[in-house]
């Protein structure tokens, strides 16, 4: 009969501490067949780091919410790097029409990111802190500026550069709602030439706007035949 292809069990070790690594590169090891001839042989047995590791990991694996755990901290990290890239595009783009149309580079846009939505339950699409240079403008507000389109169909993105514009009026210094509707009436042409409009189409989402949306809002923000008179007296319009 053929020598049986495993060693008997006897032979083998009682017991195997799986909280130890293998032998290390360095770890010498007895040759039996030089110590039969009275002689001092040793080698060296090497085993990688890795495969130490996968053979913990396979006779203790890990526990499963706990590796769910991980990778949703992952991808939350993730997630919020992109985002935060996405955000500060649109603070760039917004900041940079805002000063061409004012000549002010002190002022700048911040869009809103998740988490101020989540410490701040602010719900106007845009706001500024009187004595601040800084609107405040919900991201969505920013990315439809940004996207300006001359078709009159696509009502967000033609609102989204005049509540920008609006926003830009209070920085110029008006605090009456009326009164900073009106000059962003006035303004808005030059807004959306900055965003890569046409004069016409600035022009035109003027009219649309004084006649479409302005009479829908609250009664304090109504500017009534604003674009009928001259232009009101504004740093932005001087």
């Amino acid at each position: 009969m053929a020598d049986h292809p495993f060693p008997n069990q006897s032979e083998l070790p009682r017991s195997l501490d799986l909280n130890q690594p293998f032998d290390s590169p360095d770890d010498p090891v007895d040759d039996p067949a030089a110590q039969d001839a009275g002689q001092t042989v040793t080698t060296t047995v090497r085993h990688s780091k890795r495969s130490d590791r996968l053979l913990r990991e396979h006779m203790n694996p890990r526990n499963v919410a706990e590796i769910w755990l991980k990778r949703l901290i992952v991808f939350l990290v993730v997630a919020a790097i992109a985002h935060e890239i996405f955000a500060s595009y649109y603070d760039r783009k917004m900041t940079n029409a805002i000063r061409e149309v004012s000549g002010q580079q002190e002022i700048e846009v911040h869009c809103r990111r998740v988490w101020d939505e989540v410490l701040d339950f602010r719900v106007k699409p845009g706001f500024v802190w009187f004595g601040s240079g800084v609107a405040n403008l919900q991201l969505n507000v920013c990315r439809d500026a940004a996207g300006w389109s001359s078709d009159q169909e696509d009502e967000d993105k033609r609102v989204a550069v005049m509540v920008l514009t609006h926003e830009l009026a209070h920085l110029a210094g008006h605090h009456n709602e009326s009164l900073t509707e009106c000059v962003a009436m006035w303004t808005v042409p030059r807004t959306a030439a900055a965003l890569g409009a046409r004069p016409e189409d600035g022009a035109s989402l003027a009219i649309w706007y004084s006649a479409n949306y302005n009479p829908r809002l609250p009664a304090a923000y109504y500017a009534p035949g604003c674009l009928d008179r001259s232009p009101p007296d504004s740093p932005l319009l001087r």
